[in-house]
């Protein structure tokens, strides 16, 4: 074998192996940016919120509007979650039906609730009905400290 073709095999490996390096440095950087995004995420999705997640309890049906009051909604427990004390009026509207009529309101632009009694309300049911000790009410994207970044900064309201 030549020398020249020693050289020439040697440089065409090298290559060979930088093309392989450089494949697999950028798949590793796609790999971080996709992990990185994922993080910044809310959970549960804005979309999900604005449509259902805003309205009612995690598990609990929306009934609709709410006859006796303008601006409400009826949620109900019709699974029977359980849930943190629930003769307190917070919990339930009405406790043998097991509903609760919540004020309408929505998510705005910068992924907040847009009305603060609203909010306020969620907050209050969350920190009074919702989970504790053997009970498992919950409310996603309402109870930020013990979850992903929610829509509602509950520490500071309730």
């Amino acid at each position: 074998m030549e020398f020249s073709t020693i050289i020439l095999a040697v440089i065409l490996l090298f290559f060979a192996i930088l093309f392989i390096l450089l494949i697999v440095y950028v798949v590793q950087m796609n790999n971080a940016k996709s992990i990185a995004k994922g993080t910044s995420v809310k959970m549960p999705p804005t979309d999900y919120m604005k449509a259902i997640g805003i309205r009612c309890p995690d598990y609990w049906v929306d009934m609709g509007p709410d006859p006796t009051r303008q601006g409400y909604h009826i949620c109900e427990n019709r699974l029977n979650i359980p849930v943190h004390n629930p003769d307190n009026p917070v919990c339930y509207t009405d406790k043998n039906k097991r509903t609760k009529s919540f004020k309408d309101c929505g998510i705005n632009d910068k992924d907040e609730i847009d009305d603060k009694d609203g909010e306020k309300e969620r907050c209050r049911f969350v920190a009074q009905c919702g989970p504790s000790t053997n009970m498992s009410a919950s409310w996603l994207g309402i109870s930020s400290e013990q979850m992903s970044p929610g829509y509602s900064s509950c520490g500071k309201i309730a």
